[in-house]
């Protein structure tokens, strides 16, 4: 299985970029969240013994344990036929996350769940809550480079900064 999606992959990261202009690929979690990346950030997709791992053409780096995946998929919306994704049920939370430079952002999460933000040496560098309606935005511009993990209930993930 694991060779059949990475050569999927491959064949759909060979296609021209411009077939999959407004596209993206989500990711689907066992817990029923979904996470979108959007194909304008390129995202390259590689597989460890534990994880799957996103890295984006700015250099963004996402981890997500495979224990905690179902699948992903692609959405081709401007192609017609069998890459379209089947509409998503209304019971299905959908979770966005994104991440630049200067700020992390999460929306559709739980209400009021709690986050931290976690530098590489295990001390908490920073605790939110998402509002009630399940957003959360926060700055990361005065951290130093380095890896951090954003860690909640519901998600948890590997950043870059750079």
């Amino acid at each position: 299985m694991r060779k059949f999606l990475i050569a999927a992959l491959a064949l759909l990261m060979a296609a021209p970029m411009a077939l999959f202009s407004e596209e993206v690929m989500t990711i689907h979690l066992k817990d029923g969240s979904l996470i979108d990346f959007a194909f304008k950030y390129q995202p390259v997709v590689t597989f460890t013994e534990t994880d799957v791992v996103l890295t984006t053409a700015n250099g963004l780096r996402i981890t997500y344990p495979l224990a905690k995946l179902t699948k992903f998929t692609f959405s081709a919306k401007d192609i017609p036929g069998p890459t379209d994704v089947d509409e998503i049920k209304d019971d299905v939370r959908k979770v966005t996350f994104s991440v630049d430079e200067y700020n992390v952002s999460i929306d559709g999460a739980k209400a009021e769940m709690a986050v931290r933000l976690i530098a590489s040496d295990g001390k908490v560098v920073g605790s939110y809550k998402t509002d009630k309606e399940g957003s959360l935005s926060f700055s990361i511009a005065e951290l130093p480079d380095g890896i951090y993990i954003i860690s909640s209930e519901d998600l948890t993930v590997k950043i870059q900064k750079q």
